[in-house]
């Protein structure tokens, strides 16, 4: 296979594969909020007679766009979105969902059985390796030559089955063509010193042509059963650009957009979901002590607060390879340690790290701690905004008797200072930490 086709097949296995999760993901929050939507993807059956939940979306788009149609433009959009394409979470998945399809097929009584109809060695052992591999294959071809003007080619049908609710009707979706998965499979056989007979390729490649979408389904539900450890941060992400991609299409449906956003931010929900503990797990060794030591001032039994999706984007994003500053977490304790309320500047050149080490805060915290990031690219630089979601945080997070979104939120700072005086009158002495990106921390007592 030449190499620009290669990285077209990466690319539309990419973004078949985020079609798929963000199908499952909607379907079942929006049939069953009540449940663990969130899991979409390793969610079992919900009885609603099986019909795909792309004609309630589109119920709620202006002009009435037809559901396939409504499909379509989700599936060319995601397709050609560079944060999905790039995204290693996603590819991982992908990869390993072909792994998992590779080791199952090896042990195939029919490929013994062609082995020994044409007097060949028995492929289990080649499969097998190529099994362990994949994963690493997967990741290093270079999407960069793919051509992005490509459609992911989903038919209604398909589209359909993706975004049903019924688990069984999602397990009839098919991948990408026999001839494509067969082609993959000369190209990466060949790569690896091996080939196989052509009868074997066609037996392999209708196994992942009929079994990929499931097995891909299968890796999320491993996944999430240990934990969620590996894949939650590509499901908020994948559920965030769902989100935006709606919008953009022209979602007038407030109680739809309702039920989406309060996937990820229903706290029991996300702890089911994602376990966003792993997040965390990339703590370096030597802020080991700085993350004790904050913990000090915080309440650790208290519930972790609800963050918006773009916060947890960005701290995804920040957080990766971060290395050093130990010298201004020390600084924040110091001033915590010293002082019963009052803000912590942090100021810089820009490009030097201030948002990762803001980003990293709410880590050593373990999100105990009110967020927010103003962001240029998405329009969250507003005054307004701030006050908004900080007010938000505090009413779910420490289940106040307000509405979740009150008039009084963005008219000034009064309402949040009530915020903060009630949740600070029952701390005992913890702090209630805000970590703003505009460059403030406030320790409440």
């Amino acid at each position: 296979m030449p190499l620009m086709d290669l990285a077209n097949f990466k690319t539309r296995v990419i973004g078949c594969s985020a079609v798929m999760a963000i199908g499952q993901v909607i379907s079942n929050a929006i049939a069953n909020p009540a449940t663990q939507a969130a899991a979409g993807m390793m969610g079992g059956p919900i009885a609603v007679g099986g019909v795909s939940i792309l004609a309630a979306i589109a119920g709620g788009i202006a002009g009435n766009i037809a559901a396939n149609d409504l499909g379509n433009r989700m599936a060319e959009k995601l397709g050609k979105n560079p944060r999905i394409l790039d995204n290693h979470d996603l590819i991982k998945a992908a990869g390993e969902a072909i792994g998992y399809i590779l080791r199952e097929v090896a042990k195939s009584d029919r490929l013994i059985a062609i082995a020994e109809t044409k007097n060949l060695p028995y492929p289990e052992t080649a499969l097998s390796q190529l099994a362990e591999k994949t994963p690493e294959y997967w990741l290093d071809i270079n999407t960069n030559t793919a051509d992005l003007s490509r459609g992911l080619n989903i038919s209604e049908d398909q589209l359909t089955k993706i975004f049903s609710v019924d688990a069984e009707e999602f397990d009839r979706v098919t991948g990408l063509t026999k001839a494509d998965w067969a082609t993959f499979v000369n190209e990466f056989a060949r790569r690896e010193g091996k080939s196989f007979d052509a009868e074997i390729v066609g037996f392999v490649a209708d196994k992942l042509y009929a079994t990929f979408p499931k097995a891909y389904r299968e890796v999320l539900k491993l996944d999430a059963a240990k934990g969620g450890e590996k894949f939650a941060a590509m499901l908020l992400n994948l559920h965030q650009i769902a989100l935006a991609q709606l919008r953009d299409l022209g979602l007038q449906n407030g109680e739809i957009l309702h039920k989406l956003e309060a996937v990820a931010t229903q706290q029991q929900i996300c702890q089911v979901m994602v376990k966003l503990e792993a997040i965390e797990i990339g703590i370096r060794d030597d802020l080991a002590q700085i993350k004790t030591s904050l913990e000090r001032f915080v309440d650790t039994a208290a519930p972790r607060l609800p963050l918006p999706y773009e916060c947890e984007t960005i701290i995804q994003d920040r957080t990766q390879d971060f290395t050093g500053r130990q010298f201004v977490f020390e600084a924040i304790i110091d001033f915590l340690q010293k002082n019963p309320k009052g803000y912590f500047v942090l100021e810089a050149d820009p490009g030097v790290g201030k948002s990762s080490i803001r980003a990293k805060l709410v880590l050593l915290l373990k999100r105990r701690c009110v967020v927010h990031f103003n962001s240029q690219s998405q329009g969250i630089v507003r005054a307004e905004q701030f006050l908004e979601n900080a007010c938000t945080q505090l009413i779910r997070g420490y289940q106040l008797n307000y509405p979740q979104r009150s008039e009084n939120a963005t008219r000034d700072g009064n309402f949040l200072s009530r915020l903060l005086g009630e949740i600070s009158a029952k701390l005992g002495g913890k702090k209630l930490i805000c970590d703003n990106f505009g460059g403030y921390l406030c320790g409440h007592e």
